[in-house]
């Protein structure tokens, strides 16, 4: 029986007798748990779920991307169907076999490494993989030669198949793995360039297209994948030491698809989702299992920021995940669009979304009617949206007014998730009708949660109230919510991963002896049941008073002014105050120099010296923490203005854009000494460098 909100009281229910001394009692999805065993009309694996589609739906479409011509214009979207790519992945898989690219690690794997932009040639690649009984090895395409030499030397690869742009730092990482033998570039002609690289390498190249031919000439058995192996590798961000590789299984996979269906949010097979997430990220990686599973379709994007409401507007999508950086960058433009209108058009639109919000919030009505029509319509039809049936929202926390105003401007639902990579990507989920905001739904069909004590920051599964006055992870300032505990979140369920490969120790620090992954995240039960993430246990430091901070969740607090696009949050044990690195929004600041008629000549790098923009987002920060609920020593007093993003190409953001916080601390070290040195010589006052 599927949740439906206004039918039920509750979003979990708890299972009797399981509360310890030191751990909240285990909680689950109000109809009772997933059976492990289940499977998809038969399915156990990806493999047979993709071969079940191109059954049932040989002739729709699948694999969509746009061409580049000469000029590098794209056109319009071109799809080849279940059946054309199912014959590519057995062509693929038959020269593999073929040539011995994926032969048997010492430990028995059967591993390909993908190095390349989301396109149609990682999913047949993938596929391949598991035709032959193996697994793929994924590495973000905005790796370098360290990182993916790590990765190959780890995984002991022999093969990679990348796009050209990949290839270089492919043959870097070389040299150091002795293991690789070959590349299987994307394109379909190998240039003199690709070759010479190759050979500098001392790697054999191949196109894929010639591994197609060569595999219709010398067609192999299909070796099909058991639901306990491993599908895919999938590295962690490793924002203070090196990678882990987490072990997700096949079964891993299906139980979270399955968890999907119980909660009717899913694909159909008129679907079209927009694959613009990295697809190593295993949310990604779950939302195409969804597409793929329902004979659904999939467009790529194009692989640049600049270009995502292009393709949204060329694609016109149904469904695609929606994180938070992505949802405050359209909620910024339309607002900056809404402010430069006249100011009878700032009425009409004011109006048309509080009489929408009122809908939403009194009747949980995500209609299209009168206002709808009038003003958000175009909206849509402006950004690509105008078909969008349905949104899950994930991997950071998002404003709550953030979140409403997407809901309302789309008229669809969309749902909040909460999960990680070593969770399959699922521990909870905003249930079909709930659209409150502040949570993260209720237990997942295929989770069992329970809340562990922390002690140091205050958090006991027996509190029974969050938001006080008081220390204990109380958010200062603002009224007491009544809960039913609060603690570290742990999971247990058969979408737990297998563990990290070659790291028992690693494995051993995340799952306890009784099957308990321990997330790093604080949360705490509401009344009815739903799961509200209020603090983070690890990235945690303590401050001269013995105060406790949670890095992450300041971050993230400062981030929801539209002034301020990154940050950076330092505290110093000897010090009783917080410092922040901050990357203003370069839109938002040129908006705001406008209003307060500074010189239109002057750059983005010279407004982040101007002491009155600091002053502003001094501001903005102390606005954004109280609303928020932070006490006064969460809240940074000193900050520097950073002209220059953290990306991954300067070493400050790992492949999933969280903050490298060592590289981080070395590289501003000097900045930080000197704003505790301002805050010390004015003790009291704003920080001014």
């Amino acid at each position: 029986m599927v949740y439906v909100p206004h039918r039920k009281k509750f979003y979990s229910i708890e299972v009797p007798n399981t509360e310890t001394a030191t751990a909240g009692p285990i909680r689950r999805f109000p109809d009772g748990e997933i059976n492990p065993q289940l499977a998809y009309d038969g399915c156990y694996t990806i493999y047979e779920l993709f071969r079940r589609s191109v059954a049932i739906y040989p002739h729709r479409p699948f694999l969509g991307h746009r061409p580049i011509d000469s000029e590098g214009h794209a056109a319009p979207y071109v799809f080849e169907s279940y059946e054309e790519a199912a014959r590519r992945i057995d062509n693929l898989a038959s020269a593999l076999e073929h040539e011995g690219l994926c032969p048997p690690t010492p430990d028995g794997l059967r591993l390909l490494g993908l190095y390349m932009k989301n396109c149609p040639e990682w999913i047949i690649a993938d596929q391949a993989a598991f035709t032959l009984h193996g697994a793929t090895v994924p590495l973000y395409d905005t790796l370098g030669p360290d990182a993916v030499g790590y990765v190959i030397k780890q995984t002991e690869l022999a093969a990679v198949v990348c796009g050209p742009q990949e290839l270089e730092n492919l043959v870097a990482a070389a040299p150091e793995c002795p293991s690789l033998k070959a590349a299987v570039l994307t394109c379909s002609v190998l240039s003199d360039h690709h070759r010479a690289l190759a050979r500098k390498g001392g790697l054999k190249l191949y196109s894929l297209m010639d591994l197609e031919k060569l595999g219709f000439r010398y067609p192999q058995p299909h070796f099909p994948p058991d639901p306990d192996d491993v599908a895919t590798f999938s590295y962690t961000s490793g924002t203070t030491g090196g990678p882990k590789g987490a072990l997700l299984t096949h079964r891993n996979f299906l139980t979270v698809y399955c968890a999907g269906k119980a909660l009717e949010v899913e694909n159909f097979p008129d679907d079209i989702h927009f694959s613009y997430l990295p697809l190593p990220h295993v949310f990604e990686r779950v939302m195409l299992l969804a597409v793929l599973g329902n004979g659904a379709a999939m467009g790529f994007w194009q692989g640049s920021p600049e270009r995502l409401v292009e393709d949204l507007q060329a694609l016109r999508p149904t469904c695609m995940p929606a994180v938070p950086r992505v949802l405050n960058r359209m909620y910024d433009k339309v607002m900056a669009g809404v402010r430069a209108a006249s100011p009878l058009k700032q009425m009409l639109f004011q109006r048309a979304y509080a009489a929408k919000l009122r809908d939403l919030d009194e009747r949980g009505e995500l209609s299209k009617g009168v206002w709808d029509r009038l003003v958000f319509a175009k909206v849509r039809r402006a950004i690509g949206l105008d078909r969008m049936r349905v949104m899950v929202t994930g991997s950071a926390p998002i404003a709550p007014h953030v979140l409403q105003f997407m809901r309302v401007l789309c008229a669809c639902p969309i749902h909040e998730g909460y999960g990680q990579t070593e969770t399959t990507a699922m521990t909870s989920l905003t249930f079909p009708g709930d659209w409150t905001t502040g949570h993260v739904g209720g237990v997942a069909p295929v989770s069992e949660v329970r809340l562990v004590d922390v002690p140091e920051m205050g958090y006991l599964h027996t509190d029974r109230q969050h938001g006080s006055a008081g220390r204990g992870g109380g958010a200062f300032g603002k009224a007491a919510q009544p809960c039913i505990g609060r603690g570290e979140i742990c999971v247990r369920g058969p979408h737990i991963f297998k563990g990290y490969y070659k790291q028992p120790d690693k494995t051993a620090e995340t799952i306890d002896a009784q099957g308990w992954l321990h997330s790093g995240d604080v949360g705490m039960w509401t009344p009815e049941g739903r799961l509200v993430i209020i603090d983070r246990k690890k990235n945690i430091f303590k401050l001269a008073q013995g105060e406790y901070v949670a890095a992450e969740k300041i971050e993230n607090v400062l981030m929801q002014s539209e002034m301020i696009a990154q940050a950076f949050v330092y505290g110093d044990s000897l010090k009783s105050e917080l410092v922040a690195i901050v990357v203003p929004d370069a839109e938002a600041v040129q908006d705001w120099a406008r209003q307060e008629s500074l010189p239109v000549d002057h750059s983005f790098a010279e407004l982040c010296r101007q002491s009155l923009l600091k002053e502003k987002i001094l501001d903005e920060i102390e606005v954004q923490s109280k609303r928020a609920g932070l006490h006064g020593f969460e809240i940074p007093k000193a900050i520097y203005l950073e002209s220059e993003p953290f990306t991954g190409a300067n070493g400050l953001l790992t492949p999933t854009q969280k903050l490298k916080r060592m590289q981080a601390r070395d590289r501003y070290s000097t900045i930080i000494q000197e704003l505790y040195a301002t805050r010390d010589l004015h003790q009291g006052s704003k920080a001014r460098l």
